[in-house]
């Protein structure tokens, strides 16, 4: 069990240097971090899935805690008021409450029927493989929060609400695939 360890431990070390730019670093974290805790399942299940993943946690904990230690202090900018009849942050106008509205519709509602397309999908997926009707719901039960947060997660590194279609819209395909396959 101590190569899976050691390995997570390497993979988040290596996503930490792909954060400073180097691509390849990022690929091979990832690829790293998947790969160990696939071999902490295999090695032993679901306990060796949980002391993997606590160990990439560990790991990227004590990685951003030595982040902070050593990053030096901002300086501190003076407060600064908005002007009388400036009205805050409606003041920008309506095209601008639009997009705000277009994005919280795109990453809650939306976000959240595609994760749960996906997850019903997975559920008949699972049934199809020959997984018993409490196993099936389990993993509907436990993947549609997972897969929620992955697609908002994925949808808020995008520009604007237009290009935040794409996660869910992809989340939705997968799921009608792997339906149509169940």
């Amino acid at each position: 069990m101590s190569a899976p360890l050691i390995g997570m431990i390497v993979g988040i070390a290596l996503l930490r240097f792909g954060w400073g730019g180097a691509k390849g670093a990022g690929v091979a974290g990832w690829t790293l971090v998947a790969a160990t805790l696939v071999g902490g399942g295999r090695h032993d299940g679901a306990w060796g899935v949980a002391l993997v993943a606590l160990a990439g946690m560990a790991t990227a904990l004590a990685i951003l805690l030595w982040a902070g230690w050593t990053s030096p202090a901002r300086k501190r900018r003076p407060v600064r008021e908005a002007t009388s009849g400036s009205g805050g942050s409606l003041a920008r106008g309506w095209p601008d409450l639009g997009r705000r509205i277009a994005v919280f519709v795109l990453a809650v509602p939306v976000a959240f029927g595609a994760a749960l397309w996906l997850a019903f999908a997975c559920q008949a997926g699972a049934r199809r493989l020959g997984a018993g009707e409490a196993d099936a719901t389990a993993l509907t039960l436990m993947l549609q929060p997972v897969l929620w947060c992955a697609i908002m997660c994925w949808q808020m590194t995008r520009a604007g609400p237009g290009r935040m279609i794409a996660p869910p819209a992809a989340a939705a395909l997968v799921g009608a695939a792997i339906w149509s396959v169940s």
